[in-house]
């Protein structure tokens, strides 16, 4: 049977919001985020608009949590009702949430990312979460945003540390869809999409560490767009073309598990927990010699190597409920072989003695 696969379209540069009346065209639109980034954003935004054929009417606040009670809320808006285009500026969050909003009033969207911290401004998926801000599911659009615009001077400016998680959620990428992939004869899209996730492992070890010492600075420099358009960008095609099964697994599996305990996500970053998780599933896969070369990385750049670092304990209270999820979860579904909850514990364990 017929496929049809699309590929994101972007602009990158200080000067990217200037091409969004040539690229959206005579159009009525609505501007969603978090209220940080629209603080940022917006006001560039509309001076960009200003007096082209692309209107917009206001701005709206996505929250307070990425969820289908938050979407509801927000296809009821007037300005969205209103609207022929959804603009959605801000992290991940912010941007799921106007992604779902999309599917759901059937609108076409535009990002305006405003931090790199994960591929959520280019990918065909939305993560979902309950009101509680545990993980609920996966929102599957069938196609990533109409274009994505990222403004280097405000990702430049936007604090360090999603930047910083950023790298490390960018890097797990080609080893999880490489280890997904293992033992599949996938077709066409998901080869050319292994390939392309093969920028997100020794480019981000390479030059990592000077993108973030940019990101410090806040200065713009090559290597600097390099690593953020990885972060932003690659991982997002990359997850177009791997396709649900093989995106992600065992090091996403472990983020979205370790949400059942409360305190994660009021202190700790996605991709700071996902840069983790990587090194437990390789443990768990049997590639010690890689963990061993990744720590020295790890360790300059302050990234997690162990479970204490993410503030959660193998006796805590909430532990035994994170292991159920990370073993249920359906980033494990499609992987070489069974995964249970003792060969992640003990995985964990053992990256802990490979440190003492």
């Amino acid at each position: 049977m017929a496929h049809t696969q699309y590929l994101p379209s972007y602009t990158i540069g200080e000067d990217a919001y200037d091409s969004v009346p040539d690229i959206v065209g005579s159009a009525k639109a609505v501007i969603i985020g978090g209220k940080t980034a629209l603080s940022v954003g917006a006001r560039p935004l509309e001076l960009a608009c200003d007096g082209s054929p692309t209107k917009i009417l206001g701005t709206l606040w996505y929250g307070p949590e990425t969820s289908y009670e938050s979407v509801a809320v927000l296809a009821d808006n007037d300005m969205v009702k209103q609207a022929d285009v959804l603009f959605a500026m801000g992290g991940g969050k912010a941007l799921d949430t106007v992604k779902a909003l999309s599917k759901a009033v059937d609108k076409p969207v535009y990002t305006f990312p405003t931090i790199a911290s994960n591929c959520a401004a280019v990918s065909a998926i939305a993560i979902m979460y309950n009101e509680d801000g545990t993980y609920r599911d996966h929102c599957r659009l069938g196609h990533p945003c109409a274009h994505c615009f990222v403004n280097s001077r405000i990702i430049a400016e936007a604090p360090r540390q999603y930047f910083w998680a950023g790298i490390g959620d960018t890097l797990a990428k080609y080893y999880e869809v490489s280890f997904s992939m293992r033992g599949d004869q996938p077709s066409f899209e998901p080869v050319l999409g292994v390939h392309i996730a093969a920028m997100c492992a020794d480019p981000i070890v390479d030059y990592g560490a000077e993108a973030l010492a940019d990101a410090d600075a806040h200065r713009i420099t090559p290597v600097f767009e390099l690593v953020a358009a990885t972060i932003l960008v690659g991982t997002g095609l990359v997850s177009g073309l791997v396709g649900g099964l093989y995106n992600t697994a065992l090091a996403h599996a472990i983020y979205y598990g370790l949400c059942e305990d409360p305190s994660l996500e009021e202190n700790h970053l996605h991709g700071e927990v996902v840069a983790y998780g990587l090194l437990v599933q390789l443990v768990m896969d049997g590639q010690q010699e890689l963990v061993r070369d990744c720590l020295p990385f790890y360790r300059k750049l302050e990234l997690p190597t162990r479970l204490s670092d993410l503030d959660i304990a193998y006796d805590g209270e909430h532990f035994g409920r994170c292991l159920v999820a990370i073993e249920t979860n359906s980033e494990i579904e499609h992987v070489p072989y069974k995964i249970t909850g003792q060969m992640i514990v003990d995985a964990m364990h053992e990256l802990d003695d490979m440190q003492s």
